[in-house]
């Protein structure tokens, strides 16, 4: 870079994650380097910004875009986020060059069809629970034929450090803990496994790359398709028929969740005057935890009758 970027307050930096809390500012400027060498890492060999259209998808305080001031002077750089105030400061210290604005939680974006050439979502799939379909569709919408969206999920590495439990892929596919979560308080957080990425994500993208790390977020490079017609939300969510690792990945999420709703119910027994602040978030949370083990519970049972159907 020829200058030296503006860094965020200190808040808006803690909120997209830093991994050392004692500095904070330091932190967000070496994720932010890393998550660079990351995006240039993963593009073809004969990628050029030159008059490309790029988004950052969540792009908080610009954490990643900092880091790509100067081929925003050569390309269009684009950055969205659900968080306003992260917004905010990005179009008081850098637009211009950057163009920013506030997405909602769901779908639309306000670009035209085929807009973009490139789109990267550092952090975010890693959080969409139930939007992640209708999000990716979106995606895939704004890409130009042969666009490229690189995307980072949370596997093995994230999982065991997050759950102190032992990862088996195949009973993963996409598991959810936390639902409900607040996002200023993180948000809950998504697992994919890799099989489950390759059979779902791929019937919207040609997956290029997958690289499920053994620290932390692991990464996929996805290209849309230069022809075919696009799939519907429904039709990435849809289960691979002939897949057990699918009804064992439910049946995974089914326990994880049960064991979550019986900790806020733990929580929601305890003294008020011992976890006032836990005890508001967990009401806040337990409400739709609830309602997802009920509708996971209850599609586990009904897909194994089918399958007892279908086999006799």
């Amino acid at each position: 870079m020829t200058k030296l970027a503006p860094l965020p307050p200190t808040d808006l930096a803690r909120r997209v994650g830093v991994n050392d809390p004692e500095d904070p500012l330091g932190s967000f400027t070496t994720i932010g380097r890393a998550s660079r060498e990351i995006v240039l890492d993963l593009l073809p060999d004969d990628w050029s910004f030159d008059g490309k259209r790029v988004l950052d998808f969540g792009c908080g305080p610009g954490k990643v875009l900092l880091h790509f001031l100067d081929e925003a002077n050569e390309a269009e750089f684009y950055g969205c986020d659900i968080h306003a105030p992260s917004i905010e400061w990005l179009q008081q210290q850098l637009s211009p060059p950057l163009h920013v604005f506030v997405n909602d939680e769901s779908p639309p974006l306000p670009f035209e069809d085929g807009r973009l050439d490139l789109i990267w979502a550092f952090s975010v799939f890693t959080h969409i629970v139930d939007h992640w379909s209708a999000w990716l569709v979106e995606l895939r919408r704004v890409l130009a034929p042969g666009g490229l969206l690189i995307a980072s999920f949370l596997g093995r590495a994230s999982y065991e450090r997050i759950t102190r439990e032992p990862w088996s892929e195949d009973d993963f596919g996409m598991n959810v803990l936390g639902y409900g979560q607040p996002w200023d308080d993180g948000g809950p957080n998504v697992f994919l496994a890799p099989w489950w990425i390759r059979a779902h994500w791929g019937r919207a993208f040609e997956i290029v790359q997958l690289r499920h790390s053994e620290r932390g977020h692991g990464f996929v490079l996805l290209r849309k398709p230069a022809a075919g017609p696009s799939p519907v939300p429904e039709e990435l969510e849809r289960p691979e028929s002939e897949d057990p690792r699918e009804l064992r990945s439910l049946q995974h999420q089914v326990r994880q969740l049960r064991g979550e709703v019986l900790d806020l119910r733990s929580a929601l027994a305890a003294p008020r005057v011992q976890l006032p602040l836990a005890l508001q978030k967990r009401r806040r949370a337990l409400r739709p935890l609830a309602e997802r083990v009920k509708r996971l519970a209850r599609l586990g049972p009904a897909r194994s009758r089918r399958s007892h159907a279908a086999d006799s």
